[in-house]
């Protein structure tokens, strides 16, 4: 298979999505504080809102890059032995690294091997490598994916279908968003704790099955590329329209559970409608500002593209060294409350996260620790044409 271009604003948008997350975790620590008002965590709860497109971004740039590269064929061993290396056996080392540093509870080693497995297999070794078992599961099952979207791809003869296919798979994904919100929650006593049962209730949150629409949504992109970049360039009206609306919606949603004196960005779940169609929203607007931002070189897009190609490494890393910030933080007393101290962390643990990213993979076995930043021609939005596409 011969090297395609890499797509220039999937690194501005993986630089997006990092930033986001990390934020999302200096949020979730802060909203823990003592004495926080009411008026601070609506602040954090609406933030937290305005950066919940990162991980279906991350999932969206898989389905893209996967169905660009390997839309036609794929020979799996080698696929996978490549994703082996460069996702798990970082993921491996670093889960590893967050178990060593847990304290374990007396009598521990009669469970040692099995506590590991569970957490390898689950992503529980720290409370966000959750995202690496889910993402994976894409690389994983990609024939079957293929497949899938290959049928799909026959169904869509003209924009009428495409219309009418993409209606029905928002359906059906959104019927799955309200069993997960409204159903699962209010039945979970009649669900027992088989296997099947704790993959698709209990751990859905790290099921990929869950995120399916967003994974299509990214093969869409890849095979109608320079189509789906003129489509958002038409139409950013009416998704700058859609994103506002619906971040209206949600707010109002949030306001509701704070309203009843609970302060939890539990409401803020991915899996349920409204905050599907959101996402839906918010990522087409990101894609947008992407394509917008990078039509002109400058630090800014050079700097956000550098962290988007060592984004992985640094999502792996990045809990471990807010832990370690937070904990010097509050020992000197500065930027351990509020909104602009959860900034100052925020930059603090990005820019740390980022640099050791970057350093660790430029050693020999970097790649090791911190995936491996591809090395591809970049492709100008709106100029190359992808064969097939449309």
């Amino acid at each position: 298979m011969s090297r395609k271009e890499r797509i220039a604003e999937l690194d501005l948008i993986r630089g997006f999505a990092f930033l986001a997350v990390v934020y999302q975790h200096v949020i979730g620590i802060f909203i823990r504080e003592q004495g926080l008002s009411e008026q601070t965590a609506i602040v954090y709860g609406m933030l937290f809102h305005l950066l919940k497109f990162a991980v279906p971004a991350f999932i969206f740039i898989t389905g893209l890059v996967l169905f660009y590269n390997y839309c036609e064929k794929v020979n799996y061993i080698g696929f996978m032995r490549k994703r082996v290396t460069e996702i798990l056996v970082p993921y491996g080392i670093w889960s590893a690294i967050y178990m060593s540093l847990q304290t374990w509870p007396q009598g521990w080693e009669s469970s040692f091997f099995r506590t590991v497995i569970k957490n390898l297999v689950t992503g529980t070794s720290s409370y966000h490598l959750w995202f690496v078992v889910m993402i994976f599961q894409f690389y994983l099952l990609y024939p079957l994916w293929q497949k899938l979207f290959r049928f799909l791809h026959r169904l869509v003869v003209n924009r009428t279908r495409f219309v009418v296919v993409g209606a029905l798979l928002a359906v059906v994904y959104g019927g799955l968003m309200w069993f997960s919100a409204r159903y699962v929650p209010a039945h979970m006593a009649d669900f027992g704790g088989g296997p099947l049962e704790l993959y698709m209730i209990k751990y859905r949150d790290r099921n990929a099955f869950y995120y399916y629409f967003y994974f299509l949504l990214g093969g869409v992109a890849a095979v109608a590329l320079p189509a789906f970049r003129a489509w958002i360039g038409k139409r950013w009206m009416w998704i700058a329209a859609a994103f506002c609306l619906l971040y209206g919606w949600i707010g109002y949603e949030l306001l509701q559970v704070f309203a009843s004196g609970s302060i939890s960005l539990n409401v803020a779940t991915s899996l349920k409608p409204s905050m599907f169609l959101y996402t839906v929203a918010s990522l087409l607007g990101v894609y947008g500002l992407a394509l917008l931002i990078g039509k002109k070189q400058s630090a800014v897009t050079h700097w956000l593209s550098l962290v988007g190609k060592y984004s992985y490494g640094a999502y792996l890393m990045h809990a471990l060294v807010l832990t370690y910030l937070m904990k010097a933080v509050r020992g000197i007393g500065l930027f351990h409350t509020g909104v602009i101290g959860s900034l100052v962390v925020f930059v603090l643990c990005a820019a740390v996260s980022f640099f050791l990213s970057y350093g660790l993979g430029r050693l020999p076995f970097g790649a090791l620790l911190v995936g491996a930043a591809e090395k591809k021609r970049v492709s100008e939005p709106a100029k190359k044409q992808l064969p097939h596409a449309g």
